[in-house]
């Protein structure tokens, strides 16, 4: 007789006598010892890192030789249960996010109780909105927030923390997150907690920790006092391992900005979900969920629902790359009990200025040129669209190459984006570039930043190019503004100061990309107008770019102005504009967006090269 029987871990029983003949056979040999950790005489025991539907394959494995070898074979009641109880979690849970996220009578009571707990511990209480969102995570212990960028999601999490802390629950808090939200973490801790619990952090990007080995050591040895871990996605590789330990022991894991590990078999994804297999508490933020397709939600659900996925969820990266229409409904329907998601309107935050355009007219030589540069680049519209830029930032950068693989970050989605772009220009057009002089809307940039530094309003200045930054920032200190520059190669101790510099007002315009400061980073306490000199049709960085100075905790009244410098040019087709086309292109997907929040739906996204063929429709 076998019998597969469950006491914490899946073993298997048989009589001691056929013990060895059963471990001789192919049966054990080619299908079942893969499974097994180890085998005593009269029973297996089984990997304890085994799933329940891995217990499933063993069952139906195990079933099968029985029949063929007419052997009875007994499943016990305690792995019934355990496996019928692991099946019901997830649907139990998605029952409860439902009502979590209706509000549910109900649930009333036990809200009370979890807001008076927050509440007690945090001296900057969450709004209401806030704490049923809270709420919602930690009764959920693994889900996402998918609440827009500039929302409060991170407050949200703390009060996770919170409560689960004053339960004993938890101990720490290990983020997981872009090296430059590291400062956010600690500065929102220690507003909402104060002295009530006075932050302790491990930053592995502290200059105290010169390489791997420093930082491995203290995740080790330093962290046990520690109630916030700072980790970034591309060290989660080195230190996946201790990461891993430190995650399943009382922690509430986050990984803020999940859509960093959205490609599927990406190296960054990998070890992610290899931290994410076992904790508690796991909670995955994004404002921008589905930048692109619905594979999007293929690693995050992964990250929160390891065991479950194939089972509960079980769409493949085929589906969900190309839905039908019936798809897109069963995945919004099976991941809506998993998010919460809130928008700026719901939390009251005062509604910005509408945009200000801020056009200037091209120059003839201008004008030429686009000529030129629309005949040189009509079949690659990436390198067409980089290329204009340059032209109305800094013409002779025309006269470099142009590798497009550095501007991959520009785009929603993966491009092949691998060409050199040779800058073979004729002598006359050559001339023509190097006499160009300085661009129509440089000019015009510099003039409405030095006008609004002059009526006492720090501003935040938006790039692409690190080029146009140190250019720019150079021209206005020639005026007498008061200028620094942030962008990837600036260390994060030096942008933390940076910033300080000027939240304090020694810093009158900050010049950065979105690339590099587009995410986690608040200026909305001292700067209230953003000027886009250069910007591409990354909604993602946009959306990222503007919640920096238009986020909760903006008081009744206070104004947000966004101005977007564009350039108009004459065609032989008439007026066109880059900017204006590509401004276009960005507030139809933001609607789509807001329309799909409106829908309780998830929004995609088209692909960079249906933009493009929009964008230079009428070039």
């Amino acid at each position: 007789m076998w019998l597969l029987d469950y006491d914490g871990a899946l073993l298997m029983r048989l009589p001691t006598e056929e013990t060895d003949a059963f471990l001789a056979g192919s049966f054990y040999k080619l299908f079942l010892r893969r499974y097994v950790k180890e085998a005593l005489p009269g029973f297996l025991r089984f990997k304890p890192a085994l799933t329940y539907l891995d217990y499933k394959k063993v069952i139906d494995l195990v079933s099968r030789e029985s029949e063929k070898r007419g052997t009875t074979f007994t499943v016990s009641n305690a792995l019934r249960d355990y496996i019928a109880a692991r099946e019901m979690h997830i649907e139990i849970r998605s029952r409860l996010g439902a009502e979590l996220k209706a509000h549910d009578p109900k649930l009333a009571e036990r809200y009370e109780k979890y807001k008076a707990v927050v509440d007690s511990r945090m001296v900057r209480p969450l709004r209401e909105r806030q704490m049923w969102d809270s709420f919602f995570m930690c009764a959920m212990q693994k889900s996402a927030n998918f609440s827009v960028p500039g929302s409060g999601k991170t407050a949200s999490v703390l009060g996770v923390y919170a409560y689960l802390s004053a339960k004993g629950a938890v101990k720490r808090i290990l983020v997981i997150c872009p090296k430059n939200a590291f400062g956010s973490w600690m500065d929102e801790f220690s507003a909402c907690f104060g002295a009530k619990e006075p932050l302790r952090v491990l930053n592995i990007h502290s200059p105290a920790y010169k390489g791997t080995k420093d930082r491995r050591t203290a995740l080790e040895y330093e962290s046990g006092g520690c109630n916030l871990i700072l980790v970034n996605y591309e060290s989660v590789g080195q230190l996946d391992d201790i990461l891993k330990t430190l995650a399943e022991d009382r922690t509430l894991l986050v990984f803020d900005e999940v859509h960093k590990v959205k490609r599927i078999g990406g190296e960054y994804a990998s070890h992610a979900l290899n931290v994410a297999k076992d904790p508690a508490y796991v909670i995955a933020l994004t404002g921008t969920p589905l930048p692109n397709a619905y594979t999007d939600v293929y690693n995050l659900l992964h990250i929160l629902f390891p065991y479950e996925y194939e089972e509960f969820f079980g769409f493949t990266p085929a589906q969900l790359r190309k839905p039908a229409a019936q798809d897109v409904q069963a995945v919004n329907d099976k991941l809506q009990p998993f998010f919460c998601r809130t928008t700026k309107d719901q939390l009251g935050v005062p509604r910005a200025n509408p945009d200000t355009m801020v056009p200037t007219e091209a120059t003839p030589d201008e004008n030429r040129i686009l000529k030129i540069l629309s005949m040189k680049y009509k079949k690659n519209k990436l390198a067409l669209l980089i290329r204009i830029l340059q032209l109305e930032s800094n013409p002779r950068a025309l006269l470099e190459s142009l590798s497009l693989k550095d501007f991959e970050y520009l785009l929603d989605d993966s491009v092949d984006a691998d060409e050199i772009d040779y800058a073979d220009y004729s002598g006359e057009v050559r001339a023509l570039i190097e006499g160009c002089g300085v661009p129509s809307k440089f000019r015009t940039c510099v003039e409405l930043a030095e006008k609004l530094t002059r009526e006492g309003k720090p501003v935040i200045l938006w790039c692409i190019f690190i080029d146009s930054i140190h250019r720019l920032a150079a021209e206005l200190e020639k005026h007498g503004v008061r200028c620094r520059c942030v962008y990837g190669e600036v260390p994060l101790e030096e942008r933390q100061q940076i910033l300080a510099d000027f939240r304090s007002g020694e810093i009158q315009v900050l010049l950065t990309n979105p690339h590099t400061l587009a995410e986690s980073v608040s200026l909305h306490s001292v700067c209230h107008d953003a000027v886009y000199f250069e910007y591409s049709y990354n909604l993602v960085h946009l959306l990222q770019s503007k919640d920096r100075i238009h986020r909760l905790g903006l008081p009744e009244g206070q104004y947000t102005q966004y101005y977007y410098l564009e350039t108009d040019y004459q065609t032989d087709d008439g007026p066109w504009s880059l900017d204006q086309a590509i401004y276009d292109r960005l507030k139809e997907k933001e609607q789509i967006m807001l329309d799909a929040i409106d829908n309780h739906v998830l929004e995609t996204m088209p692909t960079s090269e249906e933009d493009m063929e929009i964008i230079f429709a009428r070039l």
